[in-house]
């Protein structure tokens, strides 16, 4: 018995210690799982942040451009470079407050071959960009050379930070330009995105690492990283950001993925170019405590009855956290791939005036941009209040389905999936489009098709006008009947002989080869020939003659 008891006791013992053992094993393995799970998740997330925010800049930056490039065009800003008198300017700086009125941006200008601002739309302010040179700025020096520009910088003029965006603008030379048009935007609108989108410090920072744009504003025209003296007067000769001082944030790099600061706080470093100007970067920094307290709150809330519940299920639990881990991981990595490839191809989708509609090999409508909400009327409220975007494609296909058997139409092109397709169709209110499509591939696989749709009303009508137009012309020229050559003509009779040698009345004639009609009188002459030894008409005569005198 007493046998039995020791090895009883020494079991619950060793059973003890493998429960110790197992809780604090599984305990360690958790806590160290969690933080490393953390800690990936938490840099995914926030490199799928950046990447959007790059995606957003990116889409302005173009859509900024393309709105320049327009005002650019317009022959009211030529007409103002070739012909510069006060009434011209007037009305110069009249359209450019409009334009930028309408397009919500700081400034619109327009600047002449050297440089001088001739127009502007704060030309009313008292700090008008009118009669300034900014000759020396390069988004003029760029585009005077034939090449649109993008330049973010502190203004002189205003001292308010911008982005500038010029354009060159052309006469009849499309080698030399007129002058420059430039639109300058407010930082606001990136800023604003800046704050709400992040929990750490997010920065745009310019080549030398000057700290443009942050949701932590006391490091505006700070350098991020430690830089030497040559930079910095590098920096100074530029301009681009003022006078200075050019102060240091403090921040050091650890290594590429991880930095301090100069209390010794620890970051996660998230960099990323913008896509048409690598050269500038987005920055994201995130504490490291921020992201360990993700860690530590949930073990905070556990409680007694977990704490149990792990030392009976230690082992369980471990293996199906590292099951469930990796299930994890996998599925984040999937969202965030598929997040971002509906990023960029949402962006893609709202930089074009076209109508957009993607559909898969089924026919079943898997995107669509504005635009094309637009030309179908799909009602605001619509667009404003569905939860999600299945509900709002269902709608859309609803309305697909009645609308010309439009569903069935795309089905029937896919007899040849690899063809691409144009033609005119009439949609709602008899507006006129023209569709065209194209295969959509992954890896050499054809999965769907990218519809486009353009509004061609106006120029289907005017076309149609002009056959219209041109078909009553030619019926009016088939009426008109001509009489050219010499008319052989009776001296006596003064009958006309035709071309069959036939002797014609002259007034059967002329109405049978011509437009015209014949009523008869008599001429005086004639008159007095014929009924001259009349006496009614000798009276007839004398009291015409009463009548004139």
């Amino acid at each position: 018995m007493k046998n039995i008891k020791i090895e009883l006791r020494t079991l619950l013992i060793v059973l003890s210690i493998l429960a110790v053992l197992s809780f604090t094993a599984g305990g360690y393995l958790y806590y160290s799982s969690l933080s490393e799970f953390s800690e990936v998740r938490a840099y995914k997330e926030s490199a799928e942040h950046l990447r959007d925010l790059g995606n957003n800049i990116d889409a302005f930056l173009n859509w900024s451009l393309l709105s320049v490039k327009s005002i650019a065009g317009l022959k009211e800003i030529k007409q103002s470079l070739l012909n510069s008198d006060e009434i011209t300017l007037a009305d110069t700086n009249a359209l450019l407050e409009q334009l930028c009125h309408d397009l919500n941006v700081s400034v619109c200008y327009l600047m002449d071959y050297s440089g001088n601002t001739i127009a502007s739309s704060n030309h009313g302010d008292p700090n008008s960009f009118v009669g300034k040179n900014y000759g020396f700025r390069p988004y003029f020096k760029q585009a005077i050379q034939g090449k649109p520009s993008v330049y973010m910088a502190l203004g002189i003029t205003s001292m308010e930070r911008g982005i500038y965006y010029s354009h060159p603008v052309f006469g009849k030379d499309e080698k030399k330009p007129l002058g420059v048009a430039v639109i300058k935007a407010s930082i606001e609108i990136i800023e604003k995105d800046f704050i709400k989108s992040f929990q750490g410090i997010v920065l745009l920072t310019d080549p030398h690492g000057v700290v443009f744009v942050s949701n932590r504003f006391d490091w505006l025209y700070h350098l991020l990283w430690q830089t030497s003296s040559e930079t910095i007067s590098v920096i100074e000769k530029e301009g681009q950001f003022g006078k200075g001082p050019w102060n240091w944030t403090g921040m050091k790099l650890i290594n590429q993925d991880y930095a301090s600061d100069a209390l010794g706080n620890k970051y996660s470093v998230h960099k990323q170019a913008l896509v048409n100007y690598p050269d500038w970067h987005l920055v994201y920094l995130q504490s490291h405590d921020e992201i360990m307290k993700t860690v530590i709150e949930p073990l905070r809330s556990v409680g007694v009855v977990v704490i149990v519940l792990c030392i009976f299920f230690g082992f369980i639990v471990f293996f199906l956290f590292l099951k469930a881990n990796t299930e994890i991981v996998q599925r984040k990595t999937a969202e965030m791939e598929q997040k971002q490839a509906l990023s960029k191809l949402k962006a893609t989708l709202e930089s074009t005036a076209d109508g957009i509609l993607v559909v898969d090999r089924n026919g079943k409508i898997t995107a669509f941009n504005k635009q094309f909400a637009k030309m179908w009327e799909i009602p605001e409220s619509i667009l404003e209040s569905s939860e999600d975007d299945k509900s709002l494609l269902k709608y859309v296909s609803d309305q697909l389905k009645n609308s010309d058997d439009f569903e069935k139409k795309i089905k029937e092109l896919y007899a040849d999936p690899s063809m691409e397709s144009f033609d005119t169709l009439y949609f709602k209110n008899d507006r006129i489009f023209e569709r065209y499509s194209q295969p959509q591939n992954l890896d050499r696989e054809i999965i769907g098709r990218v519809w486009s749709f353009r509004d061609v009303t106006e120029r289907v009508l005017a076309q149609k006008e002009r056959e219209g137009l041109i078909v009553k012309l030619q019926n009016t020229v088939n009426e008109i009947k001509t009489l050219r050559g010499i008319l052989p003509i009776c001296s006596s009779c003064k009958k006309i002989r035709d071309d069959k040698g036939y002797w014609n009345q002259i007034e059967s004639y002329i109405s049978k080869y011509s437009s015209a009609e014949f009523s008869h009188g008599i001429c005086p002459e004639c008159s007095d020939r014929l009924y001259g030894d009349q006496d009614w008409y000798i009276e007839y005569k004398k009291e015409e003659d009463k009548q004139k005198k």
